[in-house]
């Protein structure tokens, strides 16, 4: 069992993400750079998106008068006859829906990746990076197709709990949040992967979480307020927070796994 006074705070992991990073600083934005491109995209085709789907909803975003008139026009409409909202949703065609998924895929494998990488760097100090090559691991034979599995057990188990209210999908990404770092140790363990093996990741996600909830929570808290602040920027912070991101979840795992291994002896 964990010892409580042994266990880790987000106040010691931020103080060693700081430190690691301001070490290598190069280091860690090149390894980042397919993940911050991609935010920019992101940011890119997302405006393009909100801009078609004002225009559908005949707002003209170029004259805020009229914009302002039209969305109290619609925000009364909605008010008055709550069946109407179905009318001004954002709908994505099934080709642009297929991007947006394939695009958010293609994300989450890049960062799986790269923290793939910031652990055995973190378990090896001599270990040599090469940015493009680590940052794209995850799209190898060891890892892709059961990736495939994991992240789409993930985003199951996050719609529902979200569809149960707020609550239990945050609760659901507390507990599953390890779970591609489990996979990795997991594998390399056993020298190759089966199915049993990347249902069970979520229950040992979910163990190795326990009494780390808070710790981890913490630390997406801060992350939620400065991508506010970088949304503001239109991600030019990215830059920075994508790379401390990484480096700071990476060093949570890192700990989390030594300290249940001290306390378990």
């Amino acid at each position: 069992m964990n010892n409580a006074n042994n266990r880790i705070s987000a106040l010691e992991i931020r103080r060693e993400s700081h430190r690691a990073f301001r070490k290598d600083i190069k280091g860690n934005i090149s390894l980042n750079v397919i993940p911050i491109l991609l935010r920019f995209l992101a940011v890119y085709f997302g405006m393009k998106i909100y801009t078609k789907w004002m225009a559908n909803l005949n707002v003209n975003l170029a004259n805020p008068e009229q914009a302002s008139r039209r969305l109290s026009e619609i925000s009364t409409s909605m008010a008055n006859d709550p069946s109407s909202a179905n009318n001004f949703m954002l709908t994505l065609t099934p080709e642009t829906s297929v991007a947006v998924y394939a695009f958010m895929f293609f994300f989450i494998m890049v960062c799986v990746g790269i923290s793939y990488t910031l652990v055995d760097r973190l378990r090896n100090p001599d270990y040599q990076i090469n940015s493009l090559k680590d940052s794209l691991q995850a799209f190898t034979g060891r890892y892709f197709f059961p990736m495939l599995f994991i992240t789409a057990l993930f985003g199951l188990f996050l719609e529902a709990g979200f569809m149960l209210y707020i609550i239990p999908g945050i609760w659901f990404l507390m507990i599953f949040s390890q779970v591609f770092l489990v996979f990795k140790d997991d594998v390399e363990d056993a020298g190759n992967w089966n199915l049993r093996m990347v249902v069970s990741t979520f229950n040992r996600s979910s163990v190795l979480m326990r009494g780390y909830k808070w710790t981890y929570f913490s630390l997406c808290l801060e992350f939620f307020f400065w991508e506010i602040l970088n949304a503001l920027t239109h991600e030019l912070l990215s830059i920075w927070l994508q790379p401390y991101e990484q480096l700071t979840m990476a060093i949570f795992y890192q700990k989390v796994l030594q300290n249940n291994q001290k306390n378990n002896k």
